[in-house]
């Protein structure tokens, strides 16, 4: 199991922890610790942004506000991109990718130890994880058992 997926075996707990046996729900109980541990482990390797990140951002923003297309109040208007998250519309984007290329080479070092701290921490996230879980066995799990539940704690069953 990779780092990654401590996170997501870890909210899987939560969802299955209602369900009644004490093999199973010492298992549970006992996992969630040492997902706890390791998790807290990870997260504490995240670098604090870059004391200038937040200038940048500031900036990044502004420059995004100055450029971007205005509704009939003169606010500048936003869109959804795919991910739905929402960003300013640019109005002239060859203005905007000009100005942005200045900004990104004003606050370069800033940008890359910013990206060097998520490559680190994604690196760090795509090893495999060293912890041992409590296991359990196919006859402590419920009779009504699904397929989807199974897959969410799969790590744990022996």
């Amino acid at each position: 199991m990779k780092n990654k997926e401590l996170f997501d075996l870890r909210e899987a707990l939560n969802e299955v922890d209602y369900i009644r046996g004490k093999v199973f729900a010492y298992a549970v109980f006992k996992n969630k610790q040492v997902l706890d541990n390791e998790i807290e482990a990870i997260q504490s390797t995240k670098n604090d942004p870059h004391p200038d990140y937040l200038n940048f951002e500031n900036e990044r923003t502004l420059l995004c506000q100055t450029h971007s297309e205005k509704d009939e109040n003169d606010q500048p208007v936003l869109q959804y991109n795919p991910d739905g998250t929402q960003a300013f519309k640019i109005g002239n984007v060859e203005d905007f990718n000009k100005e942005y290329v200045e900004l990104a080479d004003k606050y370069k070092d800033v940008l890359e130890d910013m990206q060097k701290s998520k490559s680190d921490y994604d690196a760090l996230l795509e090893k495999e994880s060293t912890i041992t879980l409590t296991k359990i066995t196919i006859d402590d799990l419920p009779d009504d058992i699904s397929a989807s539940f199974l897959d969410k704690i799969k790590y744990m069953i022996d």
